[in-house]
């Protein structure tokens, strides 16, 4: 019988090497399960929950192969396990990450999640001798794109190189294993596989690969790697792949795809970008573009992301970066996405999730009516009424409208039989879709000695959010 046991640490310095100065993390479940029954789906299990100091114990555990694995938050009791309580259960594929709330204090402010810096699913072959083995955590930040206004389709509909997410690994793969590329994508850089003794990649090529944890990158001038340890995006761990671009001839398509599309619809084309180097200074940011093509190869659409993509020296920091554009009369368009930058030390990159997705536009129509003429001392009445055309619940609605330049103004919301005093907003209740709300009355009395054209405009902020049945 045999003792597995380890520590959950959080590697706040993305070492990928585990040390007792590591601050542990409380209260993740580690799982050991039998595998000599795979073949079933099931496995004798045990679970415990990692304690005070991130340690994990299961004694007991009789020679076979197992799989160890870091998984969700659970509710079971912490410290050592004995086997003999193992219970069947459905084999886990993979593991899960911790979320960033257990390593607070430790974790920089600009970190928003907890990725791998090593695999958190390990296959072990258990025999007489007891076996240690951690899980290392560390500090990523995660900056999705924010919309106001706008639907985003969920469906991807760019299908080449796994849905743009460069494929996946099996549950415990060791880390910087690299995969095939994908011809379909066109790109001009070469692919590499990675190789853990020199740069990899080298300058002007790229990898498919899970994480990168030993790239050998050029040192900075402390003598210490410029480039981040990192898992990808989609994951966080060892089962993710994503597209490592070492930079150098500028101009060249890293990928592209032609896409089937609706004419005159709006698209976003959206990639999750990291910069490779971890230094503010020294280094430049990489330099990144999209260009969509028509059908006979003009270009209907580019933009330029550099100045979208900085450098963040607390952690490695995904960001999702993207554009709206219109397809016209195109039927089908090729996507580009292009390294706009040169030879220069620093425009290295990572790309993950790429996707093009429709998004629907939500607006209300709102139409106001005024008196033609108004007199001073006389009263001015206006009329608005506003339609949700949408698919879209349109909540939080909020009509404001300036009417300082009359004296008492006042609204109505029952045609006028009773009037309330007007202090220049007022919010109204939701618009389910598809609906006209009903008028709402405004009235003032123009101010004597007032002459000429007064223009007046009303604005409805409003949020849009899905119809609960």
């Amino acid at each position: 019988m045999a003792t597995v046991s380890g520590r959950v640490q959080y590697d706040g310095g993305r070492t990928a090497a585990s040390s007792p100065s590591n601050p542990g993390l409380q209260g993740v479940s580690v799982v050991l399960q039998d595998l000599s029954a795979q073949g079933t789906g099931q496995g004798l299990t045990a679970i415990t929950i990692t304690n005070g100091n991130g340690n994990y114990e299961f004694s007991n555990v009789p020679a076979g192969s197992y799989q160890l694995v870091e998984s969700a938050i659970s509710t079971m009791a912490s410290g050592t396990v004995d086997w003999s309580t193992a219970t069947m259960m459905p084999l886990l594929n993979g593991g899960t990450l911790p979320p960033i709330e257990l390593a607070y204090p430790h974790a920089p402010s600009s970190a928003t999640n907890l990725d791998c810096t090593i695999r958190n699913t390990f296959l072990l072959t258990i025999g007489a001798s007891n076996i240690t083995q951690d899980f290392l955590n560390g500090p990523v930040a995660y900056v999705p794109l924010k919309f106001s206004g706008i639907v985003v389709d969920p469906i991807n509909l760019i299908t080449a190189a796994d849905f743009g997410t460069f494929g996946s690994f099996s549950a415990g793969t060791i880390a910087n294993t690299g995969a095939a590329a994908y011809p379909e994508i066109g790109s001009q850089f070469v692919h590499t596989m990675p190789d853990t003794a020199v740069v990899t990649p080298p300058d002007g090529s790229y990898t498919i690969q899970n994480i990168m944890h030993n790239a050998h990158s050029n040192p900075n001038p402390a003598g210490a790697p410029s480039w981040w340890r990192i898992a990808d995006h989609t994951t966080g761990n060892e089962m993710g792949r994503m597209m490592v671009i070492n930079g150098y001839y500028a101009g060249y398509v890293i990928g592209q795809t032609t896409v089937a599309v609706e004419p005159n619809t709006d698209y976003l084309t959206s990639y999750w970008v990291l910069n490779l180097c971890r230094q503010p200074t020294g280094y430049v940011n990489p330099e990144f573009s999209v260009k969509i093509l028509d059908m006979s190869g003009g270009t209907i659409y580019s933009h330029n992301f550099t100045d979208e993509i900085g450098v963040n020296p607390d952690c490695p920091e995904w960001i999702q970066i993207g554009t709206i554009f219109n397809t016209h009369t195109n039927t089908q368009i090729t996507v580009q996405f292009i390294s706009e930058g040169g030879p220069e030390t620093g425009n290295d990159f990572v790309i993950d999730d790429v996707s093009l997705n429709r998004v629907e536009t939500l607006t209300l129509n709102v139409q106001k009516d005024a008196c033609p003429i108004a007199w001073p001392g006389g009263r001015v009445r206006f009329a608005i009424t506003i339609d949700n055309p949408t698919l879209w619940t349109a909540t939080q609605v909020n009509i404001i409208d300036d009417l300082s330049y009359l004296n008492t103004p006042e609204y109505s919301i029952d045609a006028g039989d009773t009037w309330h005093e007007w202090t220049g907003s007022l919010a109204i209740d939701d618009i389910p879709p598809e609906t006209e709300v009903g008028i709402l009355l405004l009235r003032g009395v123009v101010p004597r000695g007032t002459s000429g054209v007064i223009t007046n405009q009303a604005n409805v902020e409003v949020t849009f959010c899905e119809q609960i049945n």
